[in-house]
């Protein structure tokens, strides 16, 4: 690349080597034209003048070769070499065509004109051809040439002999000096300088990348000018003569163009190169130091012995320590006092091994600041040599936010977010570690499932940021109730697993679920100040009596924890090999029943509603049925609390509404005035499209919705009365009548009782059953029958199995009755067969 310098300088060159010839060449040009050049030499002052301009001519030679003989252009040494030892030549020819002049004293040998001749044209040719040379030579990185004292030697060798022969043989040579003609020999040889400069003008015309170099066109004008001198000196008539003398002043001024330019190709322009490299790599270590001084990390530089000899801004703001305290001393000054002699002793043993080290390879690294503080830092290693030795650089980064962020990320992906607590992933680990140290030491491991009773119905009642609330205040228990001992974790959902790892004995074991079971004893209370009372149920699997492997451990404690729900809930269950086979039978269950509700296998009886004093079928309430292929008749009690339990209670409401709903429209069209009543699970109950959807089935199936009659447990109409006043008020919107089934067996209240859209009130069958045989009983039954009625509702009792128990209904008012007194419930062919005859 050209620096401006070098452009600055042609440019100059160039300028100036114009005026230069135009100067040079106007005499020439003038002559040629045939004008007469006024003599300027008087003949007295020939030799001077001759001697004079010989002597100046040798020096420049001289100066040629001093200077391309210790080139610093790497690109030319080869070109400069020769060029400077081939004027080495011509200094010396030139020097002895001076001693050899006529008007000289003689020399070695008597002086004589064919002599000084020789030797003058041999200057002018060796001169001519090096000048080629120089031009022709191709510029490469390196010279792959011989040695400069090669080109020397030669060139001392070509003058040795040119004067043996110039000086002793000179008759050899064809004579150069005719005195009847003149020196009509030697313009042959004129001539053939004349072409060598010629074809060199052109070659460099050629040569535009060699043209542009800074000295090169002042080459260019020595060789016009080397031209015009060689012209004057074929065309001179006597040695004092205008032409004589402007032949010298040519070819002196075409050796300082020659010099000149050498120069500035050799000496001149690599050393502004050079100059400019230098200033450049001042500005890049300028950059390097405001680069290291705004580096965000620290970064400090060592010898081999551990000595900092450069720290930048960074490392005072993160050890405290000003630069100019820490240059000098041992590095270790920034390590722990603690781990000082183990740094040092490490440093020794591999301070001649460092290459590079990135950041992250080391870890656990400490720094001390000046307070005597530590904080946890990674080091990138480099090591790299300059002029006083090898030096070790260190870029120091402090990674306690670092540490701070990993350690959060860590624990986000360990832990559950809401409780904190170990989430299954951690819990996991821990359970595979415990089991791996009881193999080991031969002692036993617990695995204990926590799981919240209706902890669904919370969440459906007062939403989910109340169950979450919930669940942070039984984590919070769980911790408070447990020792250190026990790793306590939410495995999912409502789920909590606790490890014991050291156990002595099932008993011990126990006292630990009863301390769990033990937390709900008292309500919990949340954000907003509600107090929610909750349930658990805890299953218990051991290592390694009941199984070896984590997976099957989990299995069997969820196993376990389900047999103490059935077990009445708020209790704990340890696992035994019949729980097995029970799980496995609920879960054929599941998957027959999933079957069954694809493949439209289920049925809907029909049990009918009387008139307690007519007994009269008033209607009906569908019940749904269900005899599997493989599993025979299925109780509704036990296949409705699979669905319930896996998320089939949806799909199975939904079969119930529309095949009852088509059934209701059946009936309406064959003219049967019957009322259809539809049991509503909890879940079907707080969804809240229920309107809508029962809304599309009446459409959809054209039943009449002042027929239908939803029945919903009081259980679940007291959960939420907020959400039930609304549903039960969209239901009557449509038409629908509502029911509260079970009555009596929930905590409503008479207030509850009457904002709620209610038309009848059906008495749980646990009361009729002790008709006649608690006292007790009977007046509750009369107390109920009498609310109802005061509220302007409907009174129906369930199970119904006696003649007395009818007749004591009949005799408090209960209005309906339903139960196996009268029938079963039964298929829908049946049941009209039943009609017909009742209306026979």
């Amino acid at each position: 690349m050209t620096s401006p310098s070098d452009r600055y300088l042609r440019q100059h060159i160039a300028l100036a080597s114009g005026v230069l010839l135009a100067l040079l060449l106007l005499p020439l040009a003038i002559w040629m034209l045939g004008a007469e050049l006024p003599r300027i030499l008087p003949s007295e002052h020939l030799t001077a003048f001759h001697t004079g301009a010989e002597l100046f001519a040798v020096v420049v030679a001289v100066l040629v070769f001093a200077v391309g003989y210790h080139v610093i252009d790497r690109r030319r040494v080869a070109a400069s070499l020769l060029l400077a030892c081939a004027f080495l030549a011509v200094a010396l020819l030139d020097f002895l065509h001076l001693m050899t002049y006529p008007a000289m004293p003689d020399f070695i040998t008597p002086n004589s004109p064919q002599q000084t001749l020789l030797f003058w044209l041999a200057a002018r040719l060796v001169a001519a051809a090096a000048l080629l040379a120089y031009v022709a030579l191709p510029m490469v990185s390196q010279s792959d040439g011989p040695p400069r004292h090669v080109y020397l030697i030669g060139s001392l060798l070509l003058v040795a002999l040119l004067a043996w022969i110039g000086l002793w043989h000179a008759e050899i040579i064809p004579p150069l000096f005719d005195p009847v003609s003149g020196l009509t020999p030697i313009k042959v040889g004129l001539a053939l300088v004349i072409s060598l400069h010629l074809v060199t003008l052109a070659l460099l015309a050629l040569r535009r990348e060699l043209l542009q170099r800074p000295g090169m066109p002042l080459v260019a004008a020595a060789l016009v000018i080397s031209i015009g001198s060689g012209l004057f000196f074929m065309f001179y008539e006597d040695l004092t003569d205008t032409p004589f003398v402007l032949g010298h002043i040519y070819k002196l001024a075409a050796y300082l163009l020659i010099y000149q330019g050498l120069f500035l190709e050799s000496v001149r322009s690599p050393l502004q190169r050079l100059h400019q490299a230098h200033r450049d790599i001042e500005m890049r270590e300028q950059r390097y130091q405001q680069l290291v001084e705004t580096a965000p990390d620290g970064v400090l530089v060592t010898d081999m012995d551990g000595r900092i000899v450069m720290a930048n801004r960074n490392i005072e703001r993160l050890f405290g320590y000003p630069r100019q305290q820490l240059i000098g001393q041992p590095v270790e000054r920034l390590v722990p006092e603690r781990l000082r002699e183990r740094h040092r002793m490490h440093r020794r043993t591999h301070a001649h091994t460092i290459n590079r080290r990135t950041m992250g390879q080391v870890p656990h690294l400490r720094g001390c600041r000046i307070d005597g503080t530590e904080f946890p830092l990674d080091i990138s290693l480099n090591a790299f040599d300059d002029s006083e030795g090898r030096r070790i650089t260190a870029f120091i980064r402090d990674i306690t936010d670092r540490q701070r962020r990993e350690a959060r990320i860590q624990h986000q992906a360990t832990h559950d977010s809401l409780t904190e607590l170990p989430n299954r992933w951690l819990l996991h680990d821990r359970l595979t570690q415990g089991i791996a140290q009881a193999e080991r030491h031969g002692h036993p491991i617990a695995v204990m499932l926590l799981d919240l009773d209706n902890f669904k119905m919370v969440n459906d009642t007062f939403g989910h940021h109340e169950g979450d609330q919930l669940l942070k205040a039984v984590a919070a228990r769980l911790q408070g109730a447990l020792d250190q001992e026990a790793t306590i974790g939410r495995f999912g959902g409502d789920e909590f697993m606790i490890l014991l790892t050291n156990v002595e004995d099932e008993q011990a074991i126990g006292q630990v679920a009863q301390r769990i079971l033990g937390i709900f004893d008292s309500p919990f209370q949340t954000e907003h100040a509600r107090n929610l009372a909750s349930t658990g149920s805890v299953g218990i699997a051991l290592f390694p009596r009941d199984a070896r492997d984590e997976c099957t451990l989990v299995r069997y404690a969820d196993m376990a924890m389900y047999e103490a729900k059935h077990s009445g809930r708020n209790t704990y269950a340890f696992f035994s090999q019949h729980l097995d086979a029970q799980v496995h039978e609920e879960q054929r269950l599941q998957q027959r029943l999933q079957q069954a509700l694809e493949n439209h296998e289920l049925e809907l009886h029909y049990q009918p509603l009387l008139d307690v004093a007519s007994n009269r079928i008033i209607g009906v309430e569908a019940l749904a049925r269900w005899t599997d292929t493989e599993l025979g008749p299925v109780a509704p009690a036990r296949f409705i609390a699979s669905a319930e339990a896996n998320g089939l209670i949806l799909p199975l409401g939904d079969w119930v509404i529309r095949t009852a709903c088509e059934q209701l429209a059946q009936w309406s069209r064959a003219g049967l005035d019957l009322r259809v009543a539809i049991n509503i699970s909890a879940i079907q109950f707080r969804r809240h499209d229920l309107v809508d959807h029962l809304g599309r089935a009446l459409r959809a199936t054209g039943a009449p919705p002042e027929h239908l009659e939803i029945e919903v447990t009081e259980t679940v109409a007291m959960a939420d009365v907020a959400l039930t006043r609304d549903q039960l008020r969209g239901l009557k919107a449509l038409g629908i009548r509502v029911a509260l089934d079970d009555f009596g067996t929930g905590y409503s209240s008479l207030a509850y009782l009457k904002s709620l859209p209610i038309d009848k009130l059906k008495i749980d069958r646990s009361f009729i059953a002790d008709i006649g045989q608690d006292p007790e009983s009977d007046m509750i039954l009369r107390s109920i029958v009498h609310l109802g009625h005061s509220l302007g509702l409907t009174l129906v009792a369930e199970g119904v199995e006696t003649e007395a128990q009818r007749d004591f209904l009949r005799t408090i008012g209960c209005d309906l009755y339903q139960g196996w007194i009268h029938s079963r419930a039964m298929a829908p062919l049946a049941l009209a067969d039943c009609l017909e005859t009742r209306l026979v």
